[in-house]
C-alpha cells in the first residue's frame, strides 16, 4: 500500500456491503458460561513485537497476528512492517499466525481466483518458515463479496470482519464481527464494550494494527492499549486467539 485505501462508495458497493452479512454464513450457535475475548492486529506493523506482545505475555495471553506477508520489511502509513523473523518469532511464541492475503489486497476489486491465488501465495511464504496452515482469515480493509466469502467458508475456520458489533449466540464465522482499538471514539466504545461483559457473557473480538505513542488513523498508543488489557483482565473473561475461540464455541455447541 503506497497511499490511504478509501472503499467504493458506488450505491451498488455500499448495498452490497450491507446485504454480505446475510449471504454465504456459517453459523454457530454459543451460549457461553464466561465472556471471551481475541485480541488482533492486521497487517502487521512491527510496532506490535515492540509495544503489544510484551503486554500480553506478561499476562500469558495469546493473541492472532493476521499476516500479509508481502508487506514485511516495507513501511507506510502504519510504520516499519514485521520481518520474517519477527513472525517466526511470535509464531514460536504461542501466537495465532493467521492469514491476511500476501498483497493485503480488496476482495472486492480483483477475480476471486486472483483473490484465491493470494491467499495460497500467502500460505507459501508463512510454510516456508515452518510455520503450519492459518486457521482463520481477516478480510483486507473489510471488504468482501460473496465469490470471496465462500473462498473463506471453504479454506478457514473463520474470516474476521470489522463491524463494530459484539458476537452473542448467533455468529456468523464467515463475517465475524470485531471492534476497532484506533486512537479515536472507538477506545471510549470499546471500554464500554468491555464493561458490558460482567453483564453479559459474549465473544468480543478487537483489532487494531501499529501501537506506537503517534499512531496512525487504524492504530492505538500503547497505554490505550494497556488500560484495554487491565480492563479485560477486570472483566473476568478468558482471552484466546480467534481461532481457539472457535474450537472452543463449536466444543459448547456439541460440534
Amino acid at each position: 500500500m503506497s497511499s490511504i485505501y478509501e472503499p467504493a462508495t458506488s450505491l451498488a458497493a455500499r448495498l452490497d456491503r450491507r446485504l454480505m452479512p446475510f449471504r454465504a454464513r456459517k453459523m454457530v450457535r454459543v451460549t457461553l458460561d464466561t465472556p471471551i475475548v481475541s485480541f488482533s492486529f492486521d497487517d502487521c506493523p512491527r510496532s506490535v513485537i515492540e509495544n503489544a506482545l510484551p503486554a500480553f505475555e506478561k499476562e500469558q495471553w495469546l493473541v492472532t497476528l493476521y499476516m500479509s506477508m508481502g508487506l514485511c520489511g516495507t513501511t507506510n502509513h502504519l510504520g516499519l512492517h514485521m520481518s520474517e523473523a519477527d513472525v517466526l518469532a511470535a509464531h514460536e511464541s504461542g501466537h495465532e499466525i493467521a492469514d491476511h492475503t500476501h498483497d493485503h489486497i480488496d476482495a472486492t476489486t480483483v477475480a476471486v481466483q486472483d483473490f484465491e491465488n493470494n491467499i495460497n501465495k500467502n500460505q507459501a511464504r508463512l510454510n516456508a518458515l515452518g510455520i503450519p496452515p492459518s486457521e482463520t482469515f481477516a478480510y483486507p480493509y473489510g471488504q468482501l463479496n460473496l465469490a470471496t466469502k465462500k473462498v473463506i467458508d471453504r479454506k478457514f475456520k473463520g474470516g474476521r470482519g470489522i463491524t463494530s458489533r459484539v458476537n452473542i449466540k448467533n455468529i456468523d464465522l464467515n463475517q465475524i464481527n470485531s471492534n476497532r482499538l484506533y486512537n479515536d471514539q472507538s477506545y471510549h466504545d470499546l471500554m464500554d464494550d468491555i464493561s458490558d461483559l460482567k453483564k453479559t457473557s459474549k465473544w468480543l473480538t478487537i483489532f487494531t494494527h501499529d501501537v506506537r505513542d503517534t499512531p496512525s488513523d487504524f492504530g492505538c498508543r500503547p497505554e490505550q492499549l494497556h488500560a484495554i488489557i487491565t480492563a479485560v483482565k477486570n472483566s473476568g473473561a478468558q482471552v484466546m486467539t480467534v481461532a481457539n475461540a472457535i474450537k472452543y464455541m463449536e466444543t459448547q455447541n456439541g460440534k
